[in-house]
């Protein structure tokens, strides 16, 4: 019995030794682990991140299936670019506890992170199952819905979200903005209006519902919305601009030009708006009277509302330029470069400006200052080269216009720059250079009539390259068949050819097109005849031709000995 006993006692002490081994050994485990994950917080708090994950990392060794460690290493490995290993840590976690939110959420975040946005649905379909309300779960899932294209399911969880929190801007255009995608036009309006009843005194929504009648062909409800929102809030920005393009629609064109004006009143409407408004009201008008009354009433309204800015008084220097009043177009012009220097088209309507006046110093003075501020742009160049031909500084002016040439990238622009030169170079009695730049006007401008015209004759006087004088001249012709000057040396050219009947006939619409036809006509017509055997009526047109004066050196000559001299 007594032994019995012992060897039982000794059983039961055996197995509680061995119980306390086992029992003792996972307690210390357990210290260790929650004393390295308190050490890993502390340090992640701290912002020590490398010393963070190995604390936590050496925590799992002392409890592998330690989650809440997992968890914070995913974050970590995170932060540190090893994706990788923060979603196997974060899906591990998930696998150990998958009843916990934070766990469930963050894998989440890694499949949307990897673009896997129906994972991370899946996901948030069971964290919605348990807290359908939940506005943060709500956004979150919205947004992979909208990645993924199912707008269906969006416009379901935005209704539980509106429901939440009422009618709201935000919701209302992102619903709008999926109804447009699915082409459903009805709910669209439903919408806008929902969103338009919700706050009736605001008159941004009410502009956005009409905005939607009008699209969708409802012209007379938004009509009916601009004026409340007219009547509620008479300097809104938009809404002079809203009733000028619904009266341009119907066709009430005067109507729309007050809406057009009270716009550019309007000082709530920003000045940049107000100048597109601005052009698009004039784009594509003719100058007529009425255009020209209406520009001038908006550049009034400009000057009165936006006196420190330039399009005003451009508006009105414009109007004076084209109705030919040129000294007060100047005087405008160049208030509006007082307000804004930079103005191009100021600038550009200045130099015109004065070459209609025909002042030579003011164009120069003009033309050189442009050049100041756009030193880029060829047409100051042209400008100022112009002034100092009629100055009579042609080696200043042919070095302007080949400044100006090297700019142009136009070549009717460059043509122009040739031009001068060749002219000048005509003034200059320099022949073979005249004609080289005539070639280079050509060769960017074939069918340049002026050049053309000059060219042909230039060389019939020089009595070469006849045949090519005619073709050239007989271009001019056939684009304007009636310019006398180019018939006359289309006349000229036959003559010179000794197609004297040819020649005549040509002369005699010079003088049946032209009014009041110049000296050198009557004298050409004189010659033909004289070599036409008519010389009775050769002195005759000689004669005239003494009278009006702008002959050649020979005119004398001619009438005393009546023959020809040249």
């Amino acid at each position: 019995m007594h032994r019995i006993f012992f060897i039982l006692l000794s059983l039961v002490l055996a197995n509680s030794a061995a119980f306390a081994q086992d029992t003792i050994q996972p307690k210390k485990s357990f210290a260790k682990n929650a004393e390295l994950f308190s050490q890993g917080l502390e340090n992640k708090y701290n912002e020590n991140y490398d010393m963070a994950i190995e604390y936590f990392e050496n925590a799992l060794k002392y409890y592998p299936q330690d989650h809440a460690s997992m968890y914070e290493l995913s974050a970590l490995y995170h932060i540190k670019g090893m994706q990788e290993k923060g979603f196997e840590m974060i899906q591990q976690a998930v696998e150990l506890d998958n009843t916990n939110k934070w766990y469930k959420i963050r894998l989440a975040d890694f499949h949307k992170q990897n673009r896997d946005y129906e994972s991370f649905i899946n996901i948030y379909d069971g964290l919605l199952d348990n807290e359908p309300n939940n506005l943060e779960y709500l956004e979150a899932y919205i947004d992979a819905l909208l990645h993924v294209g199912n707008y269906e399911k969006m416009i379901e969880k935005l209704d539980v979200y509106e429901d939440n929190i009422g009618v709201n801007e935000y919701i209302s255009l992102q619903k709008i903005e999926i109804y447009n995608l699915l082409e459903k036009k009805d709910k669209i309006i439903f919408e806008m209006e929902k969103l338009s009843a919700a706050y009736p005194y605001e008159t941004r929504y009410m502009s956005m519902l009409a905005e939607t009648y009008v699209q969708n062909g409802r012209a007379k409800d938004a009509f009916q919305l601009y004026l409340k929102i007219k009547q509620l809030n008479p300097e809104d920005p938009y809404i002079n601009i809203s009733l000028l393009e619904y009266y341009q629609k119907q066709g009430e064109l005067d109507k729309a030009f007050d809406e057009f004006i009270l716009s550019i009143k309007n000082k709530n409407l920003d000045y940049n708006t107000k100048t597109q408004i601005y052009e698009y009201w004039f784009n594509n008008k003719e100058d007529n009277s009425k255009v020209i009354k209406e520009a001038e009433q908006a550049g009034n309204a400009f000057i009165e509302t936006h006196p420190d800015k330039e399009l005003g008084y451009y508006v009105i220097g414009t109007v004076y330029f084209n109705s030919g009043i040129y000294n007060k177009a100047q005087q405008f012009y160049l208030d509006a470069l007082a307000r804004d220097s930079s103005s191009f088209m100021s600038w550009y309507q200045l130099v015109f400006t004065d070459t209609e006046l025909e002042n030579v110093d003011t164009l120069y003075l003009h033309s050189k200052a442009a050049m100041r501020f756009y030193p880029e742009q060829p047409i100051f160049y042209l400008f100022n080269g112009v002034a100092l031909i009629d100055m009579k500084m042609y080696e200043e002016a042919i070095k302007v216009f080949e400044k100006g040439r090297k700019m142009s990238a136009d070549k009717k622009l460059t043509a122009s720059f040739d031009t001068y030169v060749a002219d000048i170079y005509h003034e200059l009695g320099n022949k073979e250079k005249m004609f080289e730049y005539y070639d280079k006007v050509l060769r960017n401008d074939p069918e340049n009539v002026y050049v053309l015209n000059n060219y042909a004759y230039f060389l019939s006087l020089d009595g070469i390259k006849l045949e090519e004088a005619l073709k050239m001249s007989a271009i001019t012709i056939e684009k304007e068949p009636k310019n006398v000057t180019y018939i006359d040396t289309y006349a000229w050219v036959l003559y010179k050819l000794g197609r004297y009947k040819d020649a005549k006939k040509w002369m005699e619409k010079v003088l049946m097109y032209d009014k009041a036809p110049q000296g050198i006509n009557y004298e050409h017509y004189g010659d033909i005849l004289y070599k036409l055997g008519e010389k009775e009526k050769a002195v005759q047109n000689w004669k005239k031709a003494k009278k009006r004066g702008g002959t050649s050196e020979f005119i004398d000559q001619k009438i005393k000995y009546e023959k020809i001299y040249e």
